[in-house]
């Protein structure tokens, strides 16, 4: 199982080690190419400074003159201590005693701002050159000292003496230097910075984690009260609720959901608990008649036809416990939504008319007249069997509690959004404030209800749970000594029937 505190805490981790990572190579990045700019203006500082020192000599070749003092490598101090110079065609014209045997790396095409190359020194460390291109005898000096006159001639000086010739044919060549020198330094500060950041950033992410786990369990605090207040919430202590009080304002909805699920778990405990109650008072009748019938009958020997009478008590009482059964289950599908039956589209008009011709009997017994001229074509889309439940337990209501001699009118009509059956009956002894109640299971109202042997008040529950879970509406209006009526709203799916494929149709 998944814990939303550990996710938290590594989501939370993982994004901040990223953040420092970056960071951290961000940091090291700048400061590299900052050392290293720093490393390549120095070497060119340097070599800035030896092209500055440097002479041509018939006799010598390229030499360095300053004022320097010479240090035994051979080179002046104050000079680099790797350095070479070629000409264009990478013929060696300069090569100090300090590179021994080893050359340089020639770079050719240096250009004006040089060309820079990691290579190994002599002494097998490593070492970054820089090439340079630079033209002897074009210096300001030169110009100043050798061409006072304007002339281009390389062979005249100040006082018109001709220059030696191997000097003259040497004065305005272009020649590569190169400059080297030890990266040891860089590399070492380069190498000291990249593990101080690594461990730093190291440590910040597990002092950042620690400092999450810390705020997280704090945070997360409102949620173990939160679950505290659930556990005492038991099967004695339903009315319970949990506290908003000190809970943040992310957790207020789910605190809301909450008491609004234990308002509803309550409501069905103490709704099985009345249906129990209710069951067995229901039931507690009919048993005590059967008991009652049996004792009598055992108490002496009766004749064939007294038997006979006790048997068909027995009976009617069975088949009344029966039927209250059934409703039972069938309430209890609806209720659980397991009533798995597709919808098709039923022609509510034909059968409606078939439920009326099978209380025909009960209608004419007691001089009932069915007024049924206001049924029009009209049809629903609906599992069939919950609509004959509904049609049967309608119908079955009005002709049980019709008074003696009066109407019972029935009108269905197929409007635009619904289809609406209306069934009412005269005679009704029940007032509007008891008309809210007709839906309360095993609920007759004693003082209305004639034919209580035949039912168990559990049909109405029946059709207003129907109506809910085809989508539909129940609608009940009564006055005493007035019109007892049930309006049922189907939602439509389908034509008022003139033109529906009576094959496709579920009569």
């Amino acid at each position: 199982m998944r814990s939303i505190r550990i996710q938290l805490m590594l989501w939370c981790g993982a994004a901040i080690a990223l953040m420092l990572a970056v960071l951290g190579v961000s940091l090291y990045l700048t400061l590299q190419h900052s050392l290293e700019s720093h490393f390549n203006a120095s070497l060119a500082a340097r070599a800035t400074l030896l092209v500055d020192t440097l002479d041509w000599d018939p006799n010598r070749g390229f030499h360095v003159t300053s004022d320097f003092t010479p240090i035994p490598d051979g080179s002046v101090r104050g000079t680099p201590r790797y350095f070479q110079i070629w000409n264009l065609r990478g013929k060696s014209v300069l090569h100090p005693v300090t590179l021994g045997k080893r050359d340089l790396k020639f770079l050719t095409s240096p250009g004006d701002t040089g060309r820079f190359a990691s290579i190994t020194l002599p002494d097998n460390h490593a070492g970054r050159e820089l090439a340079i291109r630079f033209r002897e005898g074009n210096s300001d000096d030169q110009e100043e000292g050798h061409h006072d006159d304007g002339s281009d001639h390389p062979g005249d000086n100040r006082d018109n003496r001709p220059a030696d010739a191997a000097q003259s044919e040497h004065m305005g060549q272009d020649y590569i230097l190169a400059v080297a020198r030890p990266t040891d330094d860089l590399d070492n500060a380069l190498s000291s910075i990249a593990w101080s950041l690594a461990v730093y950033c190291s440590l910040a992410t597990l002092c950042s984690a620690a400092l999450i786990a810390w705020l997280l369990n704090r945070g997360l605090r409102p949620v173990n009260t939160i679950a505290q207040q659930i556990a005492g919430v038991g099967a004695a202590h339903l009315k319970d609720r949990i506290t908003a009080e000190n809970i943040p304002r992310e957790l207020i909805p789910i605190v809301d959901r909450l008491n609004k699920l234990l308002e509803r778990v309550e409501a069905a405990v103490l709704r099985e608990k009345a249906l129990t109650a209710d069951m067995a008072h229901e039931l507690r009748t009919p048993l005590a008649g059967l008991r009652t019938g049996a004792e009598l009958a055992l108490t002496r020997l009766r004749t064939c036809e007294e038997y006979q009478r006790t048997l068909r008590q027995s009976l009617d009482i069975s088949i009344q416990m029966q039927e209250m059964v059934e409703n039972l289950l069938t309430l209890a599908r609806l209720e659980a939504g397991a009533w798995g039956q597709a919808a098709e589209n039923c022609r509510l008009d034909q059968m409606t008319d078939q439920q009326l011709k099978g209380c025909t009997a009960r209608i004419n017994s007691r001089a009932v007249t069915l007024d049924s001229s206001g049924i029009s074509p009209a049809v629903v889309k609906a599992p069939p069997e919950l609509v004959l439940l509904v049609l049967r337990n309608v119908l079955d209501n009005a002709v049980s509690y019709v008074n003696h001699g009066g109407t019972i009118r029935v009108v269905l009509k197929s409007e635009s959004d619904a289809v609406t059956l209306t069934v009412a009956n005269t005679g009704s002894a029940i007032s509007v404030q008891q008309s809210q109640q007709i839906f309360e299971r095993f609920w007759r109202g004693d003082d209305s209800r004639t034919d209580q042997g035949r039912h168990s008040g559990l049909g109405l529950s029946i059709v207003q749970n129907v109506m809910r879970q085809i989508g539909g509406r129940v609608i009940v209006e009564s006055a005493v000594g007035q019109w007892f009526t049930i309006v049922l709203l189907f939602p439509k799916h389908g034509g008022d029937g003139s033109h529906d494929n009576p094959g496709h149709e579920r009569l």
